[in-house]
C-alpha cells in the first residue's frame, strides 16, 4: 500500500511535520519574549519632538524569523517617519530577531498640544518563516509621556522689565530669611515693628529688634487667571486660557533660571473635591518637575475666581515674596484683593496675555 500510493504518503507525512511544527512553535514562540515601550524623552515642551522606542527581547536560542510591531498612540500625537501606519494611527514596522538578541526601534512622534499621554497598546505578531501560524498578543505597557505648555516668549519687553526676574541685575538681591533666626540687637530708629522681639523687651525693658540671617533666595507666586472677568462662570474662553498658562511656563523657567524659588496658584482644580491648584514654593530636588507638570496636567477652564484664592494665598507671603498675577481681564474682587496685598507692603504686578495681544495686533 505504502508502494502504491508514496504521493499520498508523501504528503501525508509533509501535513504531520507541518501540524507538528505548527504546535511547536505555538508553544515556544513567546517563550523568553519581553516587549517594552518608553518615550525618549519622557518630558517635552508642546511643540517639540519626541521618540517611542519599543525593546523586543529574544532570551531563547530559537530565532524569530518575522516580528511585526504596531504601536497605536494616543489622541493628540501625530506619528513621523518612514514607519507611519496609513491603517491606525501610530506605526507598524517588521523585523528580524535572532535567539539570544534585541532590537529597538524607535519612531519619531510630536505632540500637538499640552497634557499628559499615555500609550494607548502594543501589538506584536510572531510569525514563522512561511506565516503559516502567527501568533498576535495585545500589550499595554506602562509608557507615559508629559507635554508642557508652549514657552510663550512673546511677553512684551516693557513687562518682562516690570517683573524682578526679567530685568538683568547686576548683583543678586539680598533678604532676610524669616526661617532663621540669627539673634536680637537693640531698636534703632526705622526699624519695622514687625520685627521687635516683645517677649524679649518686656524682660530686658528696652525694644529689642529680631534679626535674621541673610539670603540671596526670594520667592515668586504665579497667581493665574484663567477666566477673563468675574464672575468665572460666564467668562470661559479656553483658547486665552491657554495663552495664560504659556506665559506662566515662560515666567516659571524665567524665576527658575535666576534662582528664585517659584510657587505657584491658579483657580482651577486637577482633582474635584480638593480644591484649587497650588503648588507651594520648595527648594528641594525635583520641585521644578512638580511646578511644570502641574502646569501641563491643569484643564484650561476655571472653577471659581482668582480674588479669594489669592486672598487665602496672601495670608502666608513673606516679605521677600513677589506676587505676579496673570490675568487677562482681573474683576473688581481680583484687582481690590491686589490692592489689599499692596497695601500690606507685597509687591504686587498684574501681566496680561490679552492686553499684550491687543496691542501687537495694533502695532501690526
Amino acid at each position: 500500500m505504502a508502494a502504491a500510493n508514496v504521493a499520498l504518503l508523501l504528503w501525508g507525512t509533509a501535513a504531520a511535520i507541518v501540524a507538528g511544527g505548527a504546535m511547536a512553535w505555538t508553544v515556544l514562540a513567546w517563550r523568553g519574549v519581553e516587549v517594552s515601550a518608553q518615550f525618549v524623552p519622557s518630558r517635552v515642551f508642546a511643540g517639540e519632538p519626541t521618540r517611542l522606542r519599543v525593546r523586543v527581547v529574544n532570551g531563547k536560542r530559537l530565532p524569530l524569523p518575522m516580528v511585526r510591531v504596531r504601536a497605536w498612540l494616543p489622541p493628540g500625537m501625530v506619528a513621523e517617519g518612514e514607519f507611519t501606519s496609513h491603517t491606525i494611527r501610530g506605526f507598524d514596522r517588521r523585523a528580524m530577531l535572532p535567539g539570544r538578541s534585541e532590537v529597538q526601534m524607535e519612531f519619531p512622534a510630536s505632540p500637538r498640544r499640552r497634557g499628559e499621554f499615555w500609550l494607548e497598546k502594543v501589538e506584536v505578531e510572531l510569525a514563522d518563516p512561511f506565516e503559516l501560524v502567527p501568533l498576535r498578543r495585545t500589550l499595554k505597557p506602562e509608557a507615559d509621556l508629559l507635554v508642557m505648555p508652549e514657552l510663550r516668549a512673546t511677553v512684551p519687553l516693557r513687562l518682562m522689565r516690570r517683573i524682578p526676574f526679567g530685568a538683568p541685575a547686576v548683583a543678586a538681591r539680598i533678604f532676610e530669611s524669616r526661617e532663621r533666626f540669627a539673634g536680637v540687637r537693640s531698636y534703632e530708629p526705622g526699624d519695622p515693628l514687625n520685627r521687635i522681639h516683645w517677649k524679649l523687651t518686656g524682660h530686658a525693658g528696652g525694644l529689642q529688634t529680631k534679626l535674621f540671617e541673610p539670603t540671596r533666595t526670594a520667592d515668586v507666586l504665579l497667581a493665574l487667571d484663567l477666566s477673563v472677568g468675574e464672575p468665572f462662570w460666564d467668562a470661559v474662553f479656553p483658547k486665552i486660557a491657554e495663552e495664560t498658562i504659556g506665559w506662566a511656563c515662560f515666567l516659571a523657567r524665567q524665576a527658575i533660571h535666576g534662582g528664585w524659588r517659584v510657587a505657584m496658584v491658579a483657580n482651577t482644580h486637577l482633582k474635584r473635591g480638593r480644591g484649587p491648584l497650588r503648588v507651594p514654593a520648595a527648594t528641594t530636588s525635583g520641585h521644578e518637575a512638580a511646578l511644570f507638570a502641574a502646569l501641563a496636567r491643569m484643564p484650561n477652564e476655571p472653577t471659581s475666581d482668582l480674588a479669594p484664592v489669592l486672598r487665602e494665598a496672601g495670608r502666608h507671603l513673606g516679605s521677600n515674596t513677589t506676587v505676579v498675577v496673570v490675568s487677562p481681564q482681573p474683576g473688581y474682587w481680583l484687582q481690590e484683593g491686589m490692592a489689599v496685598l499692596r497695601r500690606r507692603g507685597a509687591q504686587v504686578l498684574h501681566l496680561s496675555p490679552l492686553e499684550a495681544a491687543l496691542e501687537r495686533v495694533r502695532g501690526e
